[in-house]
């Protein structure tokens, strides 16, 4: 069979690039773009984030072409969580620290119950263990670290579960100035502990876990203190990364 140029291009041309590209998985190379959704409290800190959270979020997460991202933050109408927005989210990413209760029930609610059904993954990062919606998928406990300490220190990361899918690529890492959490970290018993980080005078935490909630998939990952500019670390941006494609069933 003889191809002209146009005919070649549209029918064999795609097969050879997955071909060229045995490392991506056939259903990854065809699927949509993962609809992600940035929320923060809009947060900014001049000398870490100055142009807020969500943006250190998207630069990271934007480099990645199959992740079509939008942001939202807690003083948009309806907190940025409406259902309409909600619905055209596949993957919520959800960074908190003081103004939990400044969103409202119904909202919380209209996340943990799209997680349940298997319509949305959860990522929480940093204090959003403390958020609405993150408790009330973990059967509303206190889900907050055992003490804390905000003193620039470095963190010691170690890879509890190398084969998760969240650990991809991840190997153990330190972070030179940051924050303390410490156990005991009252949540329900994960699925997985991916990550557990430890601290010069002995303290630990699970910093990093993975639950199956309902149908859906929810992910913590311990750092992002708006204190120090963690997350331009190349590991925890990768971490994130991951967790957005495993909360979104892309991993």
């Amino acid at each position: 069979m003889i191809l002209d140029r146009r005919t070649f291009v549209r029918t064999l041309a795609p097969a050879l690039l997955l071909v060229a590209r045995p490392d991506i998985p056939a259903t990854a190379q065809s699927a949509e773009p993962l609809r992600v959704r940035i929320w923060c409290e809009g947060e900014t800190s001049p000398s870490a984030y100055p142009d807020g959270v969500d943006a250190a979020l998207a630069d990271g997460l934007a480099r990645d072409p199959e992740l079509h991202l939008e942001r939202a933050r807690l003083d948009d109408p309806d907190s940025g969580l409406s259902d309409p927005e909600l619905d055209r989210t596949d993957v919520l990413v959800w960074w908190g620290r003081a103004r939990h209760d400044e969103v409202s029930d119904d909202r919380a609610q209209a996340v943990a119950s799209r997680v349940r059904e298997g319509r949305l993954g959860l990522v929480a990062l940093y204090a959003s263990c403390s958020s609405k919606p993150f408790r009330l998928l973990m059967d509303s406990m206190p889900c907050e670290p055992g003490s804390w300490r905000e003193d620039g220190r470095p963190e010691f990361v170690a890879v509890r579960a190398p084969d998760h899918p969240i650990a991809a690529g991840v190997a153990p890492f330190s972070i030179p100035k940051t924050d303390m959490f410490s156990e005991p970290f009252a949540v329900p018993e994960p699925d997985t502990v991916v990550f557990v980080s430890t601290w010069e005078r002995g303290e630990t935490v699970r910093s990093g876990m993975a639950w199956t909630v309902g149908k859906g998939r929810v992910a913590y990952l311990r750092t992002g203190s708006e204190s120090f500019p963690v997350l331009y670390h190349p590991s925890i941006r990768r971490s994130i990364a991951n967790a957005v494609s495993w909360g979104g069933r892309r991993r």
